[in-house]
């Protein structure tokens, strides 16, 4: 499954199964999709020592500069759901409709929060 983002601006496709599956392949999906996703699951649930392993890698592969930016993104993530989760948000209407597909592939409506966005009426 190939996802337009951002990426667009550049000309680029990412593939996001691979940040989901934790695919061998995720550094061809995404530009240093491997150390990026190592450090935003050591953010989440990783050791002290897993988690500056994993910011000294997103470093060498980045820059110091770009890994700030990767932190951001992490921490607004983090701060999104939590706020979501918090006051059960559920996702909008349009949303769900555009993302039925994406959402299947990637098995986010495996995940417990999913059961508080209804159902697409497609």
């Amino acid at each position: 499954m190939m996802l337009s983002l951002s990426m667009q601006e550049k000309g680029k496709e990412v593939d996001l199964t691979g940040l989901v599956s934790g695919a061998e392949d995720v550094d061809d999906r995404v530009p240093h999709g491997k150390a990026l996703a190592r450090f935003a699951e050591a953010v989440l649930q990783g050791s002290d020592s897993e988690l500056s392993e994993a910011r000294l890698a997103v470093i060498e592969a980045v820059g110091g500069e770009a890994f700030v930016d990767a932190a951001g993104v992490v921490g607004n993530f983090e701060r999104m759901v939590r706020v979501a989760d918090a006051t059960g948000i559920p996702l909008d209407a349009a949303s769900t409709e555009m993302t039925v597909d994406i959402r299947e592939k990637l098995g986010l409506n495996d995940y417990a929060m999913a059961s508080r966005t209804p159902p697409a009426k497609g």
